[in-house]
């Protein structure tokens, strides 16, 4: 596809995203049954699929405590220390992904407003690329969610939302940090609230050398060398524009632009002279909302633009080559309130997909088009019910229906019983589907990935004065069937439906926020999972000794909690992390140890007018732990971090 091409589509997208709103705002004039209702738009969700079809069952919310204290930091980092998730990173310029579940990385989704950024080529999506300071609010969602998001969304799904605020004014705020290794980051905002328009502008700038000290496990005598080839450059920016049409309609644009370029280290086993290898990612998203809500009926309309850009460069083998992907994603839902005990979700949502690469022929397009229909119920004041279904057409082909039913019964205080079952799904990726060369070839002929999500738990709310208390504990059970596999026919690799994987798991999770006065504030996370994950059938080419075995980089336990502190205007939190060994060979003959990460911070703040200051520091790794997250790719050792952040109200 060539520039006029791709210009000539974004241009039929903008149409179509016109038409879809206008449709619905002409819709939203003919309903005349929520004039006597006003709103309080700043509490307005711009997607609430997840409350409205899962009631946030098996679901985390990060604190925003949290999200403040990491505002410079990736959500890589931020998920590995803050919930019940794996992350898988090859090492610390390296593409960092994420398993729930025990699932591959394309089998969690990752929602941005409403939308599915899950790579269309490969169906992954890059957690170490995407800062923290772009995100007003994160639900970590575990278990399927096929019916409301589609195919990926097996494993668990991300939610990465952004939030208007209205009334405030003109606000701004700058933040600039340096730490150990060459990092420097610097995020800067600035928002305006008034009565019906809320507009914010979002950069940010994030480098390392990452050239730090490491003990070579990976030779012999154990040498100590330094990283080379890991520099990272990172810079974004995020536009958010939100306008109230009226106290009840709010139609809002996000546009975000993000730029990554990393060198790409070699193993530790490997030697790094003459190693310059090279990746640069763009990507362009841009979004538009538009919510309204009824005494009797809620709409949402959404339609966004999504164009990836990856170029890869390896002067060893000569090789310069990119790839690029273009989405466009539609989709209309209503929520009718039938009577005070059932609610009604209905939604259909289009997507239409555009590959570039030479390594596809002829530019391969695919358009799916899904209609999902979810009743909710109340039932004798205690039992809360969510059904919902979905069917797909699929480049042409109807696709078997998905489906899912969930439950939450309160059947003491505080305290909910919570059940759920579904049937999950997921694609065929266009690597899957399309590739030529380099000695493999795409499978046109691919079915679908298919599983049944299960699980039973215990969830405690309790709102007090003082205290807020969060707590969950869930027993699963995950199986995927036709799980896609890369085998080799003589010299030529392909894709084919050949596994069948199991997982059975434990997750537990806790949060405690405590206002013992107006001076003195304590804050407690604690999330634990155990996972077992197993091959129940395995593809031809591959050893009968992998069967029943723990699967490759899935830690059979993980834990991590954080204690925070805050005493008038100092804060002080520690932070400990624990991930078990991990397999690293599928007959688990081999795996990365096991470690204790632990990292403390502080923070003083001090007002002027209206200006607040907030000096930082922090370091991580205290205890110089030796430790590798994918084997033969180091981590650092102790480190640092010092900054500032100036906000002005």
């Amino acid at each position: 596809m060539n520039r006029r091409d791709l210009i000539s589509l974004f241009q039929k997208s903008i149409v179509l995203t016109v038409t879809v709103v206008a449709t619905f705002s002409f819709a939203s004039a003919q309903d005349t049954t929520s004039t006597s209702k006003t709103l309080q738009l700043p509490e307005f969700s711009i997607s609430e699929k997840l409350d409205n079809i899962y009631s946030k069952i098996n679901t985390q919310q990060i604190d925003s405590a949290v999200l403040a204290q990491n505002a410079t930091t990736n959500l890589s980092i931020l998920l590995s220390k803050n919930s019940a998730v794996t992350v898988r990173a090859y090492g610390v310029s390296g593409l960092s992904s994420v398993s729930m579940r025990g699932g591959n990385s394309n089998h969690t989704a990752v929602v941005w407003n409403g939308f599915n950024l899950q790579d269309p080529l490969n169906g992954g999506f890059n957690f170490s690329s995407t800062t923290v300071n772009f995100i007003d609010e994160i639900n970590v969602q575990y278990g399927g969610g096929s019916t409301a998001y589609g195919s990926g969304a097996i494993g668990g799904t991300i939610h990465l939302n952004n939030t208007p605020i209205f009334n405030k004014q003109l606000n701004a705020s700058i933040q600039y940090k340096l730490g150990s290794f060459g990092l420097k980051t610097i995020n800067t905002s600035v928002g305006y609230g008034g009565k019906k328009i809320a507009s914010k502008l979002r950069l940010y700038n994030y480098s390392t050398k990452n050239n730090f000290d490491y003990i070579n496990v990976g030779k012999i005598g154990k040498p100590t060398e330094k990283y080379s080839n890991a520099e990272m450059d990172q810079y974004g920016i995020l536009h958010e524009l939100y306008f109230k049409i009226k106290e009840d309609q709010l139609m809002s644009s996000q546009f975000w632009y993000q730029y990554n370029f990393r060198e790409i280290p070699p193993n530790s086993t490997t030697s790094s002279e003459n190693i310059d290898d090279t990746q640069k990612d763009q990507s362009y998203s841009w979004a538009i909302n538009w919510n309204k809500k009824g005494d009797k009926i809620d709409y949402e309309a959404r339609t966004g633009l999504f164009y990836n850009e990856l170029n890869y460069i390896n002067s060893t083998l000569q090789l310069n080559t990119t790839h690029k992907s273009f989405r466009n994603t539609s989709e209309i839902l209503a929520i009718a309130n039938l009577f005070k005990t059932q609610k009604i979700t209905l939604g259909i949502n289009n997507n239409y997909t555009i590959g570039i690469s030479e390594n596809f022929n002829n530019q391969p397009s695919l358009n799916t088009t899904a209609i999902y229909i979810a009743p909710s119920f109340t039932i004798l004041k205690k039992i809360k019910l969510n059904t919902s279904i979905r069917d797909e057409i699929y480049a042409g082909d109807i696709k078997p229906i998905t489906y899912s039913i969930n439950s939450k019964y309160n059947f003491y205080k505080n305290l909910h019983l919570t059940t759920s079952f579904s049937k999950n799904y997921r694609t065929p990726t266009f690597n899957d589907l399309f590739w030529s060369g380099g000695f493999a070839k795409g499978n046109p002929d691919l079915e679908d990935e298919y599983g049944y999500s299960k699980d039973v738990g215990i969830e405690f709310n309790y709102i007090g004065k003082k205290n807020t208390i969060h707590s969950n504990v869930s027993f699963y059970h995950n199986s995927i069937n036709n799980q896609i596999q890369w085998i080799a026919e003589g010299q030529t690799w392909t894709p084919k439906n050949v596994k069948l994987v199991e997982t059975t798991g434990v997750e537990l999770s806790f949060s405690s926020n405590y206002q013992i006065n107006k001076n003195f504030h304590l804050l407690f996370n604690f999330n634990y999972t155990y996972t077992a994950a197993q091959t129940k059938e395995k593809a031809p080419n591959e050893d009968d000794a992998i069967l029943y075995k723990q699967l490759t980089y899935i830690p059979y336990y993980q834990t991590n909690s954080l204690l925070g502190v805050v005493y008038k205007k100092i804060s002080f939190n520690t932070n400990i992390q624990y991930v078990g060994y991990q397999f690293t060979r599928a007959d688990n003959l081999d795996w990365v140890d096991a470690y204790w990460i632990a990292d403390i911070a502080t923070s003083f703040k001090t007002k002027l007018k209206k200006t607040t200051v907030i000096f930082s520091g922090k370091i991580n790794n205290v205890f110089n732990t030796t430790y590798e997250v994918r084997q033969w790719y180091p981590m650092p050792g102790i480190n640092y971090e010092i900054g500032i952040k100036i906000n002005l109200n």
